[in-house]
């Protein structure tokens, strides 16, 4: 066996080692919480109300909005997908974000949806990023009512917002600041006309938001279910921070435990940490359970589509 081959084992082992040590501290903060309040999960789930399939609801509403502003983001790089297959699309490919990186999901996506181009479907998934992560910083804003609040956490947060103004005050400006590193990612026209519009990117960014009112809501009914109650912006802010994590955790399976571990952290400042701690495992679990459920979905829609066939 060469050496290389061997140092790409050991490097290998010692990042599945080191995703392993994260997700297990995330969960052990997650359960720490849990031992030291007076609850008891059994009980509170098996005496959770109605509420919980509201929650559910809500769940499914945001993964039924997250296909439509991908459509008008592919729009805005250039390509114009019919609305039902955007949804056997991005449903059946949204699975793949549970395998650690975001390549798999990128790559999945972009095979799928080859006949309308894979670099613009590269292009798309940069745009879905960077709203993703604005919409995401003014989410987190709403913490800022949080007197207590880590104050440098706060000061990401400003610069967050501040750095998302961008693509608003100039979509193309930002497009082809894009497409720059774009073109070390093999043959594509990355020269062609720029797409994304004002409009075309304020109907994301409005879409996007919708998501996260959507998420509040669905952590809102959670708690209720549940026996409490938490205001919604906070709930809002809260799942932000928590969602940004995982994200940039790319190596971690869909943000596994990163996202459940800071989510409880940051609720701990406004509920009782074992409601946060178990609000955080039900959200993750209704999630799975979605994503699931809408994958076997996106299979059937795409069959019935033309969206396996090549032009």
């Amino acid at each position: 066996m060469s050496n290389k081959t061997e140092n790409f084992q050991m490097k290998n082992i010692l990042v599945q080692v080191s995703t392993l040590l994260i997700v297990m501290l995330s969960f052990w903060f997650v359960f720490s919480q849990l031992k030291s309040s007076e609850i008891n999960i059994t009980d509170t789930l098996l005496n959770a109300n109605g509420y919980i399939f509201v929650a559910i609801f809500c769940v499914i509403a945001l993964t039924t909005v997250s296909p439509l502003l991908w459509k008008v983001l592919m729009r805005g790089s250039g390509a114009e997908i019919p609305l039902v297959t955007c949804y056997g699309l991005w449903w059946s490919t949204n699975i793949a974000k549970y395998i650690p990186g975001k390549v798999s999901l990128l790559a999945s996506r972009a095979w799928v949806a080859r006949k309308w181009g894979s670099t613009v479907v590269l292009e798309s998934f940069i745009w879905e990023i960077l709203i993703s992560t604005s919409s995401a910083s003014f989410a987190a804003s709403m913490l800022f009512y949080l007197d207590d609040y880590p104050q440098s956490t706060k000061v990401a947060i400003a610069l967050g917002c501040m750095l998302s103004f961008l693509p608003i005050v100039s979509p193309k400006i930002t497009q082809r600041l894009v497409r720059k590193p774009l073109k070390f990612f093999g043959k594509g026209d990355w020269d062609a006309e720029v797409s994304m519009s004002r409009t075309t990117y304020a109907i994301a960014l409005l879409l996007m938001t919708s998501t996260w009112v959507l998420w509040g809501l669905a952590h809102k009914y959670m708690l209720i279910g549940l026996g409490y109650d938490a205001p919604l912006y906070l709930l809002i802010g809260a799942f932000a921070v928590a969602w940004f994590t995982g994200f940039v955790a790319f190596f971690l399976p869909a943000g596994f435990g990163a996202r459940e571990g800071v989510f409880t952290y940051t609720l701990s400042y406004f509920i009782t940490g074992g409601v946060g701690a178990i609000l955080a495992i039900l959200s993750r679990t209704i999630n799975i359970f979605v994503d699931i459920l809408l994958f076997f979905v996106g299979v059937v829609v795409l069959k019935s589509t033309d969206g396996f066939e090549e032009e």
